[in-house]
């Protein structure tokens, strides 16, 4: 019982649960944000997702720098699942701007 009061408030655990409730979540908040902010593919097993922020599609279109330099930050931890998460960022005068992630 607790089980399934988990999953209907948390969604599924890992599993191709997981990823076809992670996969409808990003079909959701890209309908409510009406451009596609968050990307899910595969690749030989693996799930890629690549996110970014209504401040970062900002920085894509008028940030001139952008195009120049980008740094990703791959020195992140894993969690209990082997997940990673590197973030994206360009210079600017002011210091580092999240570019994506």
């Amino acid at each position: 019982m607790s089980q399934f009061v988990y999953e209907k408030t948390y969604g599924a655990s890992p599993g191709e649960g997981m990823v076809y409730d992670l996969e409808a979540l990003i079909n959701s908040y890209n309908g409510e944000q009406s451009v596609g902010c968050v990307k899910i593919g595969r690749e030989h097993g693996r799930i890629a997702i690549a996110a970014f922020s209504l401040l970062m599609r900002r920085l894509h279109e008028g940030h001139r720098q952008s195009g120049e330099l980008v740094v990703v930050d791959a020195s992140s931890g894993m969690d209990k699942y082997d997940c990673r998460v590197s973030l994206i960022s360009t210079h600017s005068v002011a210091g580092g701007l999240p570019f994506g992630c």
